[in-house]
């Protein structure tokens, strides 16, 4: 088993099928991403994998599709402040926007609430956003931590890398509620038992919309197949069976109704 799961990641890891480097472009720092030549394979398997597991998104295809929608969602959510634009047929040039990722602060043992907290408020204010893509409330589609931005500054989170996009045959409340679902399971591997339902119910708290919540109550749980189960596993960083069940149950029954 350790074998297969080594060899999905290995897999899972060629899904970046962009290159990014950081540049300078008229006196501002940008991030500056690549579609690679001959990536239409990898795409065609990772969706192939996505839909074997369980999991609703579909990357892009076609180049110039996923071009307007990495420009489109960057420009929906960062276009306040930050600048997006086109650069050639293959590549996205973004403005690098400030701070460091949470899963960043994660690693280095700097997480708190207040974060979380930025972080779920900016996941209710970019779910209000109308998509026409989806004809309906955006969504991201593969939100783990490594995608959110936090500026400490400002107290503020923002979100990166639109690679994805949610299929369009889920309501609106089932896109969100796998959003937060993302986010949480990236969380649930690393952090320990004792942040684990603090730290979980402060993000769900602070984002609260009901009808979501209810939504990811029933996502909370480990379906059977071999395709879910793996989908999981890599998810949460192969955390052993047990203890995984162990916590997701332990959120659910946290998110019961009173």
């Amino acid at each position: 088993m350790r074998r297969l799961l080594t060899a999905a990641a290995s897999a899972i890891d060629l899904i970046r099928i962009n290159a990014i480097s950081n540049e300078m472009r008229d006196g501002r720092a940008v991030w500056v991403k690549r579609r690679r030549r001959g990536s239409g394979q990898i795409v065609r398997c990772a969706n192939l994998f996505f839909r074997w597991a369980g999991n609703p998104v579909h990357v892009w295809s076609g180049v110039e599709r996923w071009q307007q929608w990495e420009i489109y969602c960057f420009r929906l959510l960062n276009g306040d402040r930050f600048l997006v634009f086109p650069d050639g047929p293959r590549t996205v040039c973004a403005e690098r926007l400030p701070g460091l990722s949470l899963s960043e602060h994660l690693d280095e043992g700097n997480l708190t609430k207040e974060m979380l907290v930025a972080a779920a408020r900016e996941f209710k204010r970019a779910h209000t956003l109308w998509c026409p893509e989806l004809e309906g409330p955006w969504s991201h589609g593969d939100p783990h931590m490594a995608n959110f931005l936090y500026d400490e500054a400002a107290n503020r989170a923002r979100l990166i890398d639109f690679e994805v996009m949610h299929r369009k045959t889920l309501s609106a409340e089932e896109r969100h509620a796998d959003d937060l679902l993302v986010f949480l399971q990236d969380m649930l591997g690393r952090v320990s038992e004792e942040q684990w339902l603090p730290y979980a119910l402060c993000f769900l708290g602070a984002y609260g919309t009901p009808e979501v919540l209810a939504a990811l109550r029933g996502r909370l749980v480990i379906r059977e197949g071999a395709g879910a189960r793996l989908w999981w596993a890599i998810r949460t960083r192969y955390m052993h069976s047990a203890v995984l069940k162990q916590r997701v149950d332990s959120l659910r029954r946290k998110l019961e109704p009173v």
